[in-house]
C-alpha cells in the first residue's frame, strides 16, 4: 500500500472520530428528544412510559402499568449520591403522609448502587416504595438526561401532567392530581 493510501485512511478515521464525538456531545447537551420532560415542555401530556422494576426493599416488583388507573402517581427519580435528592425525598415523604390515601408515591433509585440506596431510605425515614433502575434506562425515557432529583406527576388516567420545577409546585400539583 502506498503512503498516500494510508494518509487518506488516517484522515477518514480522524474525521469519523470527530463526527462521533460531535454527535455524542450533541446528545449529552440536548438529551433524548422523545423524553417525557421534552413532551411536557412542548405543552403535551404524554402517556406515562411503563416500567417493571425490582423494589429496593426486596418485596417483589412494581409495574407502573398495573398501578395506573387507581390513583394519581408521583414519581421521584433519585440517587443516594444526589445531595438535593435527600431534601426532595423528605418533602415527598411528608406529602406521602398527608396525601398517601389519595396519591401513590413511588421512588425510582437510578444510576445507583442498591445497598447504598437502601441505607439512604432507612437513614432518612422514607417509607413510600422505591424501585431500582441501576442502569438509568427508565430515567432516560422520562428525563432524557441525568438531572436529579426529577419528580413527575401522573394523573389517574396514566398521562403525565407535570414535572416539579420549583418548590411551590408540589402542593399545587398534589391538590390538582388528587382532585382529578
Amino acid at each position: 500500500m502506498t503512503r498516500r493510501f494510508w494518509l487518506v485512511a488516517e484522515t477518514l478515521a480522524v474525521a469519523l472520530v470527530a463526527a462521533l464525538l460531535a454527535l455524542l456531545i450533541w446528545r449529552v447537551v440536548h438529551g433524548s428528544g422523545g423524553s417525557v420532560s421534552n413532551a411536557l415542555a412542548a405543552g403535551r401530556r404524554p402517556a406515562a412510559p411503563s416500567f417493571d422494576l425490582p423494589r429496593l426493599d426486596g418485596n417483589g416488583r412494581i409495574d407502573l402499568a398495573s398501578v395506573r388507573g387507581r390513583k394519581p402517581i408521583v414519581l421521584d427519580f433519585w440517587a443516594s449520591w444526589c445531595i438535593p435528592c435527600i431534601q426532595e425525598s423528605r418533602r415527598l415523604q411528608r406529602a406521602h403522609e398527608h396525601y398517601g390515601d389519595r396519591v401513590t408515591f413511588i421512588g425510582v433509585d437510578t444510576k445507583d448502587y442498591g445497598p447504598d440506596a437502601r441505607k439512604r431510605l432507612a437513614k432518612h425515614g422514607i417509607t413510600y416504595p422505591s424501585v431500582h433502575d441501576g442502569s438509568g434506562s427508565v430515567l432516560n425515557r422520562w428525563e432524557g438526561r441525568t438531572q436529579l432529583p426529577s419528580i413527575f406527576f401522573v394523573d389517574r388516567h396514566g398521562h403525565v401532567v407535570g414535572q416539579l420545577e420549583v418548590e411551590e409546585d408540589l402542593p399545587r400539583f398534589l391538590r390538582q392530581i388528587s382532585e382529578s
